[in-house]
């Protein structure tokens, strides 16, 4: 099999190895290369390595055999390699990835523990890519690698990775930059619910929604799985293209390092004491709205941030490092927004603004609909972004860029414990305990109603068949081969996420959600009809809350497995009687479990 080599002005003699015989081609300096892509075997250190189209492979050691993780571009390839003298040709199991380009990163310690163990540690490198052609057309040095996340970077050996290129470059097709994100998508069974759900926040044109890159990762020869890159995000023209305060703020003040200033602290805000401030503050800032117990407990790592009176905790992400009155001012603006959104009015007493002077409705309600018809977990309550531009660009507060959508569309990892498949529900994000009170509010606000349903209406409700008839299974598809050696890798993994069907399964299972999803919802928005609710509780402690279209029958609810107790059954809050089957519903009920203690 042959594959096209990088075109280059080359030459001499160039020799590939396959297996043990010496293929030597001339390359004429005006001749773009075609090769055979090499493939040897070899050891190193303890490890037996596989040295495939010029990059060392670690053989991966499981059950008492040897998995060779190979890139797309040694697919369909005679592999003619030598054994080393005691490894078993039969304990090998040779898969190989189709379609997708392979990242190759090498660290400068060749070793990947202290970058696993601390997020905050990073390691300079470099780093290629192989794409599915056979052609290397990608190296650059890397500034670092290191790992991110919060609860995938604690729960799961297959980690998430940011990393920054020297330059700022395109990569893997994609606009120019320098920082980029690999997302492991550990918790999905499908790989697939990231790219699905950006590919329909692209439909509502939400900031940086712009599509990512499937890749095979090998890390210091070790293969890591397939990833899903996509751009950080950050304020910069290619990406989130608002006004950078913090380049403007460092020009004030002669370029200094923002960071070597003194720490301001408040109970509510964290800031520098920066002594210059550009002429116009009002714009831009990037800020995130973090879960409470997370951001305080990492208070000393967040560099610039403030709490609003109903404790929003928000993380200014762009600057990094704000002034004194940069802090005063977005705080106050923000909680500005905060005080209309909640007010039964829609406005700000303090400043007499309604909330639609304050917020760019559009984005608010397209960013509501993409967590809400995704069924998001973590909608509107970590990885939640905002941003503010200057006055003489837009003096409202905007939703987005988008980020963070594994366990969405009924995803239920086993590490979150429970959580309800069911596509018919309506949290109005509230339903977390961590929840932020905006969106709550902004429901029930007429103006902000009415734009959320006409763009259900009109531009998500047509889209779904297509997302789930035509977009899934073409990404199903394009990375089957590689999904198939992931399963391999992270065996264990999907073990401990209570993945028991295959991928070809948990995938029905998505498209189907998604057709589910839209016949409730066209229900919920298009005609119209109430919906009434019914909340689980156990020991008062929300378990689980089911929807039921008024004048539908009492649906079963759901028995219960208690590891300490035995569950008796469902008692209404009300009268103290069990459910009623059969029973039309006209209003929200509460039902208790009730418990039998050994």
């Amino acid at each position: 099999m042959k594959i096209k080599q990088r075109a280059g002005l080359l030459t001499g003699f160039f020799m590939i190895l396959v297996g043990i015989t010496a293929v030597c081609f001339y390359l004429d300096s005006a001749y773009h290369a075609e090769s055979v892509v090499n493939v040897a075997v070899e050891t190193d250190a303890g490890n037996t390595y596989i040295n495939a189209a010029g990059y060392e492979i670690a053989l991966w050691q499981q059950g008492g055999q040897s998995y060779a993780f190979l890139p797309s571009a040694c697919k369909g390839m005679n592999l003619e390699a030598e054994i080393p003298e005691g490894t078993d040709p039969d304990s090998i199991v040779w898969l190989y990835s189709e379609n997708i380009p392979a990242v190759f990163i090498d660290t400068e310690s060749g070793a990947t523990e202290q970058i696993h163990g601390d997020k905050n540690v990073k390691e300079a490198g470099k780093v290629s890519v192989l794409g599915a052609d056979g052609v290397t057309d990608f190296c650059m040095p890397l500034s670092y690698i290191k790992s991110r996340g919060n609860t995938s970077f604690t729960s799961f050996e297959k980690k998430s990775y940011q990393i920054k290129l020297t330059d700022s470059a395109p990569f893997l097709g994609m606009d120019a930059g320098k920082r980029w994100i690999f997302i492991s998508n550990a918790s999905d069974a499908t790989l697939l619910r990231n790219a699905l759900t950006r590919n329909l926040a692209g439909r509502l044109d939400l900031a940086q929604s712009e599509e990512g890159v499937f890749v095979d990762l090998y890390l210091n020869g070790e293969y890591r799985g397939n990833y899903y890159v996509t751009e950080k995000v950050e304020v910069k023209e290619s990406r989130l293209p608002i006004t950078d305060l913090e380049k403007a703020t460092e020009k004030a003040n002669d370029n200094e390092d923002l960071s070597s200033y003194e720490t301001i602290w408040t109970d509510t805000t964290k800031a520098k004491q920066i002594p210059n401030d550009p002429e116009d503050i009002t714009g831009g800032y990037l800020i995130e709205r973090d879960i409470a117990k997370r951001f305080l407990s990492e208070v000393e790592i967040n560099d610039s941030y403030f709490i609003t009176d109903a404790k929003e905790s928000f993380i200014v992400r762009s600057p990094e490092y704000v002034s004194e009155n940069q802090i005063a001012y977005i705080d106050n603006y923000i909680q500005s927004v905060e005080n209309a959104i909640l007010s039964h009015d829609g406005i700000d007493g303090s400043s007499g603004k309604s909330y639609q002077d304050l917020i760019d409705v559009k984005s608010f309600a397209r960013k509501y609909l993409l967590e809400e018809v995704a069924s998001n977990y973590d909608g509107g309550v970590a990885s939640s972004y905002f941003y503010k531009d200057r006055d003489c660009v837009s003096e409202k507060l905007f939703a987005g860029p988008i980020w963070d959508y594994d366990v969405t569309w009924g995803n239920a990892p086993a590490y979150l414990g429970y959580l309800s498949r069911s596509p018919e529900r309506l949290t109005r994000l509230e339903f977390h305990e961590d929840s932020s009170v905006w969106f709550t509010a902004l429901y029930e606000k007429a103006d902000f109603h009415q734009e959320m349903r006409s763009c259900y209406q009109e531009e998500i409700s047509p889209y779904l068949p297509t997302l789930a008839l035509q977009v899934l299974p073409q990404l199903e598809k394009t990375t089957a081969a590689s999904a198939a050696m992931d399963r391999v890798r992270w065996a264990e993994q999907y073990a401990e996420n209570e993945t028991s069907g295959s991928r070809e399964e948990e995938t029905a299972f998505l498209a189907e959600y998604i057709l589910m999803r839209k016949a409730f919802l066209d229900k919920v928005w298009i005609e119209q009809i109430p919906i009434c609710q019914i909340e689980l509780l156990i020991e008062n402690v929300p378990h689980d809350t089911l929807y039921v279209f008024e004048g539908e029958t009492m649906p079963k609810l759901p028995e219960l497995e208690l590891s300490y107790a035995e569950f008796i059954g469902w008692t209404s809050e009300k009268d103290g009687l069990p459910p009623g089957q059969n029973t039309p519903v006209y209003e929200d009920m509460v039902f208790h479990a009730m418990i039998q203690y050994p």
